[in-house]
C-alpha cells in the first residue's frame, strides 16, 4: 500500500520544516546589551513543557506558504526575540532567511507562541533574547500539492486517481505472493520469515522501483534450536522475494483523467517458510473500500491520524537520534489495529514511540470492505524522524 509518514524533530506537516531549539541571541556570556535585554542568563527561558512542547506547539502552526511553494522556495529561517522579564515574546523578527515569504510565516508562527518561562539573572527576572532557525523543505509530491491548492482555489476538486489494480484482486495478490519459490539453499536450513517490498506500478502496469523495506527478521535452523537467520540466509529471502515482485503478471494502472499514470508505493510482505492457519481470515493488501473514519473525522486519513499521535521521545531528541521505523499492522474487520511490528527498528525509543501511537484508541474506524463484507487489510507505514 502506498505510505508515506515524515516526523520532523516531532512535527508532522503538510510540508516538511524543522527546527532546532532556540539559541541565545548573541555569543556573549551573560552581557547586557540594548540596555536591558539579557543574550544570555544564569538560568535561560523555557518553553512550558520543554523543547518538545514547543515542537508541538509550533507543528499546529507553521504552514508551508502556498506560493513559496509555488516558486519552489526552501530555506532556512533564522527568528530573533526577546522573551520578556513576564515571559511574553517581544521585537519577533527574521535576522536571515531565503526569502520573505518563508519569513512571514516563520514570524508569524513564532509571535503565536504562549508565553516562556522567563530568564534569570541573580534570582530575578530578567528579558532574554533568543534566536530559533526554522528550516522549510520542500516536499518529494511537490507538484501534486500545488495541483491540489490551486484545484481548491478555483473552487474545484482535482480528479483523482484510480489505484492500480494486480489481475483478479486482491484475492488473487494475496496468491501470488504466497506462491515465492523457496530457495533451496533457504529451505536445506529451514528459513522461515518475511520480506517486505517496495515497489510502484508503471503506466504500462508493471512493477518498477522494486526494493526492500524495512530489514528481514528471518529464523533457521540451527543444531539444537531455532536461531536469528544468518546474513547469507536473510540475502537469499530477500533475492527470491524481489525476483518474485519484479516478476508479477501485469497490473491495471492507476489512471487519472482517463490516463494511466504511475502508481504511488506499495508495500507487501513475501513469507517463506510458513503458512497461514487455514482458520484465520484472510489478510489482504487493499480492498474495494481502504478503512476510513466515522464522521465527524471523516476527512482524515488513517496515516495523519497515526501521524498526530507519535511524538519525538525527549532523550532520543537530546541524543539526537534519528531514523526510520518501519510499521507493519493490521485493521481488523470491526476497524481495530492489530499485530502491529516494528519491521524496521530505528533504535528502541524511536520504536516505541510508534508503537505507543499504534495502539492508542484512533476514534472510529471503519474497516476495510471488499465484496459488500468487512475483511482485514494491512498497511506498512514508514516513519522518519530526523534532527537538525
Amino acid at each position: 500500500m502506498k505510505h508515506a509518514v515524515l516526523l520532523v524533530a516531532a512535527l508532522l506537516l503538510p510540508a516538511t520544516l524543522s527546527w532546532a531549539q532556540p539559541t541565545p541571541g548573541a555569543a556573549t556570556d551573560t552581557a547586557r546589551v540594548a540596555g536591558e535585554v539579557y543574550s544570555y542568563a544564569e538560568q535561560m527561558p523555557a518553553f512550558p513543557g520543554g523543547q518538545p512542547a514547543l515542537y508541538q506547539e509550533l507543528s499546529k502552526t507553521v504552514r508551508y506558504p502556498a506560493e513559496a511553494l509555488k516558486q519552489r522556495v526552501e530555506g532556512k529561517v533564522y527568528v530573533s526575540f526577546v522573551v520578556s522579564a513576564a515571559g511574553s515574546l517581544q521585537d519577533v523578527k527574521a535576522v536571515k532567511d531565503p526569502h520573505p515569504l518563508l519569513a512571514a510565516e516563520a514570524v508569524r508562527a513564532v509571535s503565536s507562541l504562549p508565553a516562556f518561562t522567563p530568564g534569570k539573572q541573580a534570582g530575578k527576572a530578567v528579558p532574554v533574547s533568543l534566536t530559533l532557525p526554522i528550516t522549510f523543505r520542500l516536499p518529494s509530491n511537490l507538484d501534486q500539492l500545488i495541483a491540489n491548492q490551486a484545484a481548491a482555489a478555483n473552487g474545484t476538486q482535482l480528479e483523482a486517481a484510480t489505484t492500480a489494480k494486480f489481475p483478479g484482486g486482491p484475492e488473487a495478490l494475496r496468491a501470488y505472493l504466497a506462491a515465492a519459490p523457496y530457495p533451496e539453499a533457504a529451505r536445506a536450513v529451514q528459513a522461515q520469515g518475511r520480506v517486505f517490498v517496495k515497489f510502484k506500478i508503471r503506466p504500462d502496469g508493471k512493477p518498477g522501483n522494486v526494493k526492500l523495506a524495512g530489514s528481514v527478521q528471518a529464523t533457521q535452523q540451527g543444531k539444537k534450536k531455532r536461531q536469528a537467520a544468518t546474513a547469507a540466509t536473510n540475502q537469499l529471502l530477500t533475492d527470491a522475494a524481489l525476483r518474485w515482485v519484479q516478476a508479477m503478471p501485469t497490473w491495471t494502472p492507476a489512471t487519472r483523467k482517463g490516463a494511466a499514470i504511475e502508481s504511488d508505493s506499495w508495500t507487501v510482505p513475501v513469507a517463506f517458510g510458513t503458512t497461514a492457519p487455514s482458520n484465520e481470515p484472510p489478510v489482504y493488501a487493499y480492498a474495494d473500500q481502504m478503512p476510513v473514519f466515522a464522521a465527524p473525522q471523516n476527512k482524515i486519513t488513517l496515516e495523519k491520524r497515526l501521524q498526530s499521535g507519535v511524538r519525538y521521545p525527549v532523550q532520543a531528541m537530546r541524543n539526537r537520534q534519528e531514523g526510520v521505523v518501519y510499521l507493519y499492522f493490521v485493521v481488523n474487520e470491526a476497524g481495530k489495529l492489530e499485530q502491529q511490528q516494528i519491521i524496521q527498528s530505528a533504535g528502541a525509543e524511536l520504536d516505541q514511540a510508534v508503537l505507543e501511537a499504534a495502539r492508542q484508541p484512533l476514534g472510529t474506524l471503519l474497516p476495510a470492505q471488499h465484496q459488500g463484507q468487512p475483511v482485514k487489510v494491512f498497511y506498512v507505514m514508514p516513519f522518519t524522524f530526523k534532527m537538525l
